[in-house]
């Protein structure tokens, strides 16, 4: 199951970590959590989608360990950032998640949780300690310094390409 597993969920656990390292300590952990657990898995569902969620509990968990929020902060968000779509014609998706990683630690998680596990405001507020406000702004940060990032990223394609 270890390795069945492996290859789907790596991918998760890299989201959420800096490096090859604490995406495995990630790992190791959720399947820990699943190998415990396993008497409880009362067939409800697919059996990937209960390990997903034990993997995904295990990420936030391991953020929590590496990223600090205070439960007082009340950020004011701005309203939807729009990226030019245009962009993504010249930025491959492992480089996008480059520039995810980029993202200040709590930031990054907030907006992967919203992003990629479908997580409300709500329930990353829950999960996290914080406000549905502040995950609205960690959200709305994250697609600011992204689309910044992507301007600054197309430019240099461009000048390269011009160049070459």
């Amino acid at each position: 199951m270890y390795k069945l597993c492996y290859p789907d969920m790596i991918k998760i656990c890299y989201r959420y970590a800096k490096d090859a390292d604490g995406a495995g300590t990630i790992y190791n952990n959720a399947m820990l959590k699943v190998f415990k657990g396993i008497g409880n898995y009362k067939e409800e569902g697919k059996l990937m989608g209960w390990i997903k969620t034990i993997v995904v509990h295990c990420c936030i968990d391991f953020c929590k360990t590496q990223n600090t929020f205070s439960p007082f902060d009340t950020y004011k968000y701005e309203d939807e950032i729009s990226i030019n779509p245009e962009v993504f014609n010249t930025v491959s998706g492992k480089e996008i998640q480059q520039l995810i990683k980029q993202l200040p630690g709590s930031t990054a998680m907030v907006f992967n949780l919203y992003v990629y596990e479908g997580f409300t405001h709500k329930q990353i507020g829950e999960q996290l300690g914080i406000s549905d406000g502040t995950s609205k702004w960690h959200v709305s940060e994250a697609k600011r310094l992204l689309k910044a990032k992507l301007e600054k990223f197309t430019q240099t394609e461009l000048k390269t390409n011009a160049a070459g």
